[in-house]
């Protein structure tokens, strides 16, 4: 017969603790308007949500932002010069019209009534 004095566990069966945790992030919609530059690290950090983002894609995407917002406001530009040349054809035939109808009026017989007089 075997004695349980000469029974030992195997080394390392023993399952281990859990040291380890996922952070489940949730989708947001935050537009990363504030941010913190680390130098030390080189990271770059949005302070509303706290996401840590590769510097170079940030700066890609800040930089596509821009272009994009030069380019919205070169067209806004270009339209409203044009616009503008509208408007000053349009105030020139305005003037136009006016003064043809002024001639137009001046032209035309005054009318008498009965008793020879302007109406």
């Amino acid at each position: 017969m075997t004695t349980d004095t000469n029974i030992r566990q195997f080394p390392g069966a023993e399952i281990p603790e859990q040291t380890l945790s996922v952070e489940k992030k949730y989708p947001s919609f935050c537009q990363h308007e504030k941010i913190t530059l680390d130098d030390h690290s080189r990271t770059v950090r949005c302070v509303a949500c706290a996401q840590v983002m590769d510097p170079f894609n940030f700066l890609l995407y800040e930089v596509s932002r821009l272009q994009d917002a030069w380019e919205r406001n070169r067209q806004v530009r270009k339209d409203l010069s044009e616009l503008i040349d509208r408007v000053e054809t349009l105030k020139k035939e305005e003037a136009r019209l006016k003064a043809r109808i002024k001639t137009a009026k001046a032209k035309v017989e005054p009318a008498f009534s009965v008793r020879s007089r302007e109406l």
